[in-house]
């Protein structure tokens, strides 16, 4: 892929969420859905075959920060395989991410791709909501059932 192919891609998943300026996602690296900041990069010359998508889920409480990461790093199990995607920590905000690489660009889709990034909003006002919010400690199994929809007594090898 080159600038301009993503500058056109950008413009058709643009479209494809309905934002008011179809150019801003491939001028700023960045779309905001639901209040849910994601910065979308694509860089010609270092990275020509991945574009990197970064979902803010924001800051944590630090009372709840021992949990949290508890909780994280199970999800980062259960979601590495299937989303190609980790949870990680933004070194200069603290905030957590939800970090994917989109791959295979000559077969990428844009109406795909703007679901995926509906979807990873989603997930993160979920993470906010359920995880994020006070209630860090509940048991993984009620995190997995309410994120991926899974009974709590379903074996970690099957969702991964």
């Amino acid at each position: 892929m080159n600038h301009s192919q993503f500058l056109e891609l950008c413009r058709d998943i643009s479209i494809e969420l309905n934002l008011d300026d179809l150019d801003e996602l491939g001028l700023s690296n960045y779309v905001e859905i639901d209040d849910i900041p994601i910065a979308f990069i694509f860089d010609e010359h270092s990275n020509p075959d991945r574009i990197f998508c970064y979902v803010d889920l924001g800051p944590i409480d630090d009372s709840l920060r021992l949990d949290i990461y508890d909780n994280l790093l199970t999800l980062n199990l259960l979601s590495g395989v299937k989303t190609n995607g980790v949870y990680a920590l933004d070194p200069t905000s603290g905030h957590v991410l939800f970090v994917i690489h989109v791959v295979n660009l000559d077969q990428v889709d844009a109406e795909v791709i703007a679901n995926d990034l509906r979807s990873y909003s989603a997930r993160a006002i979920s993470l906010q909501n359920n995880v994020f919010n006070g209630v860090a400690a509940a048991p993984i199994a009620e995190i997995v059932n309410q994120l991926f929809g899974q009974p709590k007594h379903t074996p970690l090898n099957e969702l991964a």
